[in-house]
């Protein structure tokens, strides 16, 4: 086995971890619609499941736009230990205020060190707003 494998990846609006370990993640999904570029994201959470080795690992997440861009200015990076009685480490990021400044499909990415671990696509769509006819 590798040091870290990636078995699940994905963007909710709400995460936690009991004490017991356990991951609830609260509405999942794969795309955020917005009425106009840019945009920001009020808040948003990425929940990774691994198999690890027992031990230290650095691990980092970023949004990646439809050309390529990196979307987060400050990616979250996390050191985590796993125990050596573990076979998986489970993660939460908290994202605040993501900016959004291109439509179409984005990916989040989760690295060790330079090694990319796996990525999941969401879409983000604009949805224009049919105005209201006035009254005359």
């Amino acid at each position: 086995m590798a040091d870290l494998q990636l078995h699940t990846l994905l963007l909710c609006d709400y995460a936690i971890t009991a004490q017991d370990g356990k991951i609830s993640a609260m509405g999942v999904f794969s795309q955020i619609n917005v009425s106009r570029v840019p945009a920001t994201h009020g808040r948003c959470f990425i929940v990774a499941i691994l198999e690890a080795t027992p031990g230290a690992h650095e691990l980092s997440f970023q949004i990646i736009s439809p050309t390529g861009k990196p979307v987060l200015q400050q990616a979250p990076r996390l050191r985590i230990e796993v125990p050596q009685n573990a076979t998986t480490a489970n993660i939460v990021a908290d994202l605040k205020g993501m900016r959004l400044e291109e439509i179409g499909r984005h990916r989040i990415e989760v690295r060790a060190g330079d090694e990319l671990l796996g990525s999941t696509p969401f879409l983000i769509n604009l949805i224009l707003r049919q105005q209201q006819p006035g009254n005359a």
